[in-house]
């Protein structure tokens, strides 16, 4: 098992903000749109939201760069490879499913674009894991 203490901070460091600076990027002039009319509602001009909106996504790209980090470390396995398998096996399943409620406007349509991100994130989290340890 890999120790927390071995892996290179510097890395998930990076690794981090790039995942939670996509996310911003995708969910505002890439997808804000398409993913404001799948979740029912309108993006008004100006609007202020609470910092847990901000910060809860950067926990969050924090905690899937740690468990990346920790399985590059345990394998030898490319990170292109371990990337896709957590994005596209994990993050997109789970993202599709969180979106199927009866609330939803278009839900397969939410669980795409949230899982799409959470793919490219995810696989850019892990190659840039890889490249900085």
């Amino acid at each position: 098992m890999t120790n927390l203490a071995d892996l290179s901070w510097l890395a998930i460091g990076v690794a981090t903000l790039a995942y939670y600076l996509l996310g911003a990027l995708w969910f505002t002039p890439l997808f804000g749109a398409a993913w404001d009319t799948a979740i029912g509602r309108p993006r008004v001009r100006g609007e202020r939201f609470s910092a847990a909106y901000y910060v809860v996504p950067l926990v969050s790209s924090l905690l899937v760069t740690v468990a990346v980090a920790l399985l590059l470390a345990g394998t030898s396995t490319d990170a292109l490879l371990v990337g896709l398998v957590v994005g596209a096996g994990v993050a997109l399943p789970v993202s599709v499913n969180n979106a199927l409620t009866p609330h939803t406007p278009h839900p397969f349509r939410l669980g795409l674009i949230t899982g799409g991100y959470h793919v490219l994130g995810i696989v850019a989290v892990a190659l840039i894991v890889s490249s900085l340890r």
